[in-house]
């Protein structure tokens, strides 16, 4: 069950607790553009996501984050999901999301997990250790972050021991892209607690990175993943944020480039539906992901077209033709299905985004032999 409320720690709930440790530590798992400056990790792209484990017998786990954004939890604001899995063998070995909250600055700690009052399922009685994701959901331009208005995880505490958190994955993707990759609108609504009724509104209950295709296709490759996505975002608007760990910083800005230190084994991209007719400029980006910022051509490039429109079908394979005769490895991807979209607006929903991703895995694993 979903925990709609705002979760937050107060006094008589801290006498449990007896390990923390920084979120820089090498306990914590973070996968997404991350930037670590006295122990913190800041960060606003959405999909960024933080793994710990502790245990046996975890009672209480919690976060301490620094959200100064000016955002909302309608317009904005940064909105979180919390999923657990345990190796006790009575309990299938896969997440189950425990909670989703909005952080706010009035309030720096957390809980993300607390039993017996958390409605986990199956249950939350996990003898064994427990192994927890928090993943940001709300997309950058939703966020209100910037130079004076930052995001960042300071801290992770518990009542007992953290323990190693699973490796990374020895698959890493990437989906750079506009509306349809950050999983705007495709969450539908909540009746209780903060979210909003609004069925369609555009805002940050409203959109989930977690129930998107990219997501998604993650899972059925068992890779960790990446998003750098900006709702109605052009190719030339991509070109200026993509080379920066903050979307919203851009050239000459407070952060630094990122670092693009651990390379993708392929970047999907797909920007075109909100124009998308610059085949020199697509050719120039595309070129450059690889090139310039991995600095790893051998690294596959998917480059899609659909599922809202196909009309820059013709622009991808142009692309990809030249990318090929240069030398990089490129692919189109078709991502459009037999149906409308059934999302607000008409973006993908939830469970479109399922059937993307299930068109999408035999094209990328048939390219790279997966």
């Amino acid at each position: 069950m979903i925990l709609h409320s705002l979760l937050f720690l107060s006094p008589l709930a801290c006498f449990c607790v007896k390990n923390s440790i920084p979120a820089s530590s090498n306990l914590v798992k973070w996968v997404g553009r991350t930037e670590t400056f006295g122990g913190s990790v800041f960060f606003d792209w959405e999909g960024v996501a933080a793994t710990i484990t502790v245990g046996p017998s975890v009672r209480l786990l919690t976060a301490t984050i620094n959200d100064n954004c000016a955002g909302t939890i309608v317009g904005g604001g940064s909105r979180w999901a919390v999923s657990m899995t345990s190796a006790d063998g009575s309990v299938t070995p896969t997440d189950h999301r425990i909670a989703l909250f909005y952080s706010d600055s009035s309030i720096s700690e957390y809980v993300l997990y607390s039993n017996p009052t958390a409605k986990c399922d199956p249950r939350c009685n996990f003898s064994g250790p427990t192994t927890f994701t928090l993943t940001r959901l709300t997309e950058s331009r939703l966020s209100g972050c910037g130079v004076l208005g930052n995001l960042s995880v300071a801290a992770f505490s518990s009542d007992v021991a953290f323990a190693n958190p699973p490796p990374p994955s020895p698959r890493l993707l990437e989906f750079v892209g506009d509306s349809i990759t950050a999983g705007d609108l495709n969450a539908g609504f909540y009746s209780s607690g903060v979210d909003s009724p609004n069925v369609c509104g555009n805002a940050a209950f409203n959109n989930d990175i977690l129930l998107g295709y990219g997501a998604a296709l993650c899972r059925l490759f068992g890779s960790d993943c990446m998003h750098s996505a900006w709702g109605g975002i052009t190719l030339e608007g991509m070109v200026p944020l993509y080379p920066y760990t903050f979307s919203s910083m851009g050239s000459g800005q407070a952060y630094s480039p990122y670092a693009f230190s651990r390379p993708a084994d392929a970047v999907i991209i797909n920007l075109g539906t909100n124009g998308g007719d610059n085949v020199p400029g697509y050719i120039a980006f595309a070129d450059s992901v690889v090139s310039k910022y991995y600095k790893n051509t051998s690294i596959a490039l998917f480059l899609a077209y659909g599922p809202m429109t196909d009309f820059y079908e013709e622009v991808v394979l142009q692309v990809v033709a030249n990318l090929t005769s240069s030398g990089l490895r490129a692919f189109a991807l078709n991502l459009t299905l037999e149906h409308g979209m059934t999302g607000c607006y008409g973006h993908p929903s939830a469970a479109d985004d399922v059937e993307i991703a299930a068109k999408a895995q035999p094209q990328i694993a048939k390219a790279l032999g997966w």
